[in-house]
C-alpha cells in the first residue's frame, strides 16, 4: 500500500495561497519590461536602487499541476519604500530607475520569474509599519488571486496585521534559494483552487 509520503509531490493536495487586499496603489500603468526586469528602464544608464533580487516561482492548482498562460500583475515599493503611485504621500524619495510593476504570463510548466529590488518598509498608519512585500494578482483559467509574498527573516513580519490576518501566514512567505545568479533568489508558488 502506498503510504501520502511515498505518493508523488503532484499528488498531494495543496492549500491555496491566501487572499490579501488589493491596496491603495495598485498601478494606474504597466509595462511589459524585457525579461521581466524591473531594475532598469529602456533608455536609462542607471539601474534601480536597492539589493536587486530575482523572485521565482510556479502558478499551480491544488493538485499541483502547473497553471500554463495565467496572467500576473506584480507591484511593489521601491527600495525606500514608496510606490510610483500618484496617491502614495510617503516622503520617501522616488527612483527614477525602478519600474515598479509588469504584466506577464506563466509558462507552459506554470513558471513565472522576475527581476526586481527587495521593497523598503513603509509606514501605513500612525502605529504600524509595513514589511516589505511585493503584491501579485493573477488570473487563471478559473479565478483570480489578489495576494501578497513577503520576505523571510523580516523582524515586522511577526507584527504585519496584514499577513497575521491570513489563515495560512506562513504560505505567504517566500523560500530562499540556492541559484547560480549573483544577487538573492526568493522562490514564491502560488497556489490557485482550480487553477
Amino acid at each position: 500500500m502506498t503510504t501520502p509520503a511515498e505518493l508523488p509531490s503532484s499528488s498531494r493536495i495543496r492549500h491555496r495561497t491566501p487572499d490579501q487586499i488589493l491596496g491603495p496603489y495598485f498601478p494606474l500603468t504597466r509595462s511589459r519590461t524585457a525579461n521581466c526586469d524591473l531594475t532598469s528602464i529602456e533608455g536609462a544608464t542607471e539601474i534601480a536602487q536597492g539589493e536587486i533580487i530575482e523572485v521565482t516561482g510556479r502558478i499551480l492548482n491544488r493538485n499541483g499541476d502547473p497553471v500554463a498562460g495565467a496572467g500576473l500583475t506584480i507591484w511593489q515599493a521601491n527600495s525606500f519604500g514608496r510606490y510610483a503611485h500618484p496617491e502614495d504621500a510617503n516622503s520617501a524619495p522616488l527612483d527614477p530607475n525602478f519600474v515598479g510593476s509588469v504584466d506577464m504570463r506563466s509558462g507552459e510548466d506554470g513558471t513565472y520569474r522576475i527581476k526586481t529590488v527587495k521593497p523598503g518598509a513603509y509606514p501605513a498608519g500612525p502605529d504600524w509599519m509595513r514589511p516589505p512585500h511585493i503584491h501579485f494578482e493573477v488570473h487563471g483559467r478559473f479565478e483570480r488571486l489578489v495576494t501578497q509574498m513577503y520576505f523571510p527573516g523580516e523582524p515586522l513580519n511577526a507584527i504585519d496585521r496584514m499577513l497575521n490576518s491570513a489563515l495560512r501566514p506562513e504560505l505567504l512567505i517566500a523560500v530562499a534559494t540556492q541559484d547560480h545568479t549573483p544577487h538573492r533568489v526568493l522562490n514564491f508558488d502560488i497556489v490557485l483552487s482550480r487553477g
